[in-house]
């Protein structure tokens, strides 16, 4: 515990400062300030590789102790179609691509602008991916739409999360399984928008980051037509989220 809280001043007295607290979406492994960059095109032939988006936070009130505590993330996604395309229906079991996608808090090997609040001490402890074909028990979202909730938790005490440092929070890895030949699942080259609408710690409870540092918005095939705005939050409520634990 000595060389963690040892490891986290040292990261926290080298980052940069934000002016405020809020969230930041990103393409690739690295946050923002690592690689800003908020279109992606994948022409769509090959069934290998992936495509990373990354998440930051910083809060504006501090220092934080994180013991023991849930984190919780939402994406939202809209196609550019009527209705969400096959290979985005990655939902497990049922979806055309089930299983292309996976969420993970290990930013071990990262160096950059953002801190490693994590430090190898988190894992994801439940990630859904709802779509109106498959709600999962929730309000289905409209047909050309995603609703994608993360959680993390870890059992060690994180101490002096410091206010105005951003921190890595966390990833989502999709890769391009079925995106071509036999068994190919349709619509990998439809425009689709992702915003990450929140990041909210410690349940109903904690704080609840909606407010972009610098952006929360990314495209997939960068010339979609979706207004990021378009692209609100179709939130469930605490106890409905809770009640996927029991």
């Amino acid at each position: 515990m000595k060389a963690v809280l040892l490891v986290l001043a040292a990261l926290v007295l080298g980052a940069p400062a934000v002016q405020a607290g809020g969230i930041n979406l990103t393409w690739g492994s690295g946050c923002w300030q690592d690689n800003p960059s908020t279109l992606l095109a994948f022409a769509c032939d090959s069934n290998s590789g992936s495509a990373i988006m990354t998440a930051s936070f910083a809060f504006d009130r501090g220092p934080h102790y994180f013991s023991g505590f849930a984190f919780a993330a939402q994406l939202d996604l809209q196609s550019d179609s009527s209705v969400l395309p096959d290979w985005w229906q990655l939902t497990t079991p049922g979806g055309c691509r089930q299983g292309a996608f996976n969420g993970s808090a290990d930013f071990t090997g990262a160096s950059g602008g953002c801190v490693d609040v994590w430090q190898g001490h988190a894992y994801v402890r439940y990630a859904t991916w709802r779509t109106s074909l498959f709600p999962g028990g929730m309000i289905p979202p409209p047909p050309n739409r995603v609703v994608f909730w993360l959680d993390i938790w870890t059992d060690e005490v994180i101490p002096d999360v410091r206010r105005g440092v951003e921190y890595y929070g966390f990833k989502v890895t999709v890769d391009y399984q079925k995106s071509v030949g036999p068994g190919a699942c349709g619509g990998c080259s439809t425009p689709v928008t992702i915003v990450l609408n929140e990041i909210s710690t410690g349940w109903e409870h904690g704080w609840h980051l909606t407010n972009p540092l610098a952006n929360t918005c990314v495209r997939w095939q960068a010339g979609g037509g979706t207004p990021c705005a378009a692209t609100p939050a179709l939130s469930p409520t605490w106890g409905q989220l809770k009640s996927l634990y029991r």
